[in-house]
């Protein structure tokens, strides 16, 4: 009797967490769903079921609070549900000044980008240690190499869970879990909040990926045991570029696009 392979991804109903599902449901594996979003969760559930030979649960919840991971750990556990691929996925955007933007939402953001992640790894990476056996990736972004005005949560939050991820890369090898952070730069998605010209216009030229894209490169990635992935040749120019990026630049941008 083969033993049954869970993995749970968190920003499931939509996007690049689809897109994960789909690549995870193709290699078999049964899929918890964690989202915010009732409605859209329970059609993924309904498609992934009918296309793959899996089971799928489903977890409704807001992952910006505090107490949420544990809530998640708590029902996997409560399910009996052993976790061998853990998928940090959910995240949110806003382009904002830190003063500009509201309490409520600066702290939501790092809570879901930053605490969430965090103990979700804490509790299921627990559980992979003693199996010696596991698969953790955690969402990160070309953008936590762009800590810039109007980002300053979102860039930084990605920027600790990509250091985040280094560091517990090194922690879990010697325990057979592999871990890895995906930094995609522009994904097709509702994320940015552009139009569908705009948006098909810039897969066009490259500089934006479709979900599957990041989603099959970072899937793939996480199981040869790479310790981080960028997906698209230009990104990695994006990232080099920026890196020498003269601050007074910065500024110019800064005055032209946010006012």
């Amino acid at each position: 009797m083969s033993v049954l392979k869970w993995a749970l991804v968190t920003g499931a109903n939509s996007g690049i967490g689809l897109a994960y599902v789909h690549a995870l449901a193709k290699r078999d594996y049964n899929i918890v769903l964690v989202s915010n979003q009732s409605e859209d969760t329970f059609k993924v559930a309904d498609v992934v079921s009918s296309a793959y030979p899996i089971a799928v649960k489903i977890l409704i919840i807001d992952l910006s609070k505090t107490d949420a991971a544990e809530k998640v750990y708590q029902f996997c556990r409560e399910s009996k549900i052993n976790i061998e691929v853990l998928i940090n996925n959910a995240g949110m955007f806003f382009w904002h000044t830190l003063s500009d933007t509201e309490p409520d939402k600066a702290l939501s953001m790092t809570t879901l980008h930053i605490t969430t992640p965090t103990m979700l790894c804490r509790f299921f990476g627990k559980d992979m240690q003693e199996n010696q056996k596991g698969y953790i990736l955690n969402a990160t972004s070309i953008c936590a190499w762009m800590p810039y005005p109007t980002l300053s949560i979102y860039a930084n939050s990605k920027n600790y869970l990509r250091n985040f991820s280094r560091s517990l890369y090194y922690e879990m090898k010697p325990f057979g879990v592999k871990v890895c952070h995906v930094a995609p730069g522009a994904v097709d998605t509702a994320l940015y909040g552009l139009s569908p010209k705009k948006r098909k216009r810039l897969r066009q030229i490259h500089l934006m990926l479709s979900p599957e894209q990041v989603a099959e490169k970072g899937i793939k990635g996480l199981f040869k045991g790479r310790r981080s992935v960028v997906p698209g040749t230009i990104n990695y120019l994006i990232i080099a570029l920026v890196s020498i990026c003269p601050l007074w630049i910065v500024d110019k941008l800064k005055n032209k696009w946010y006012k």
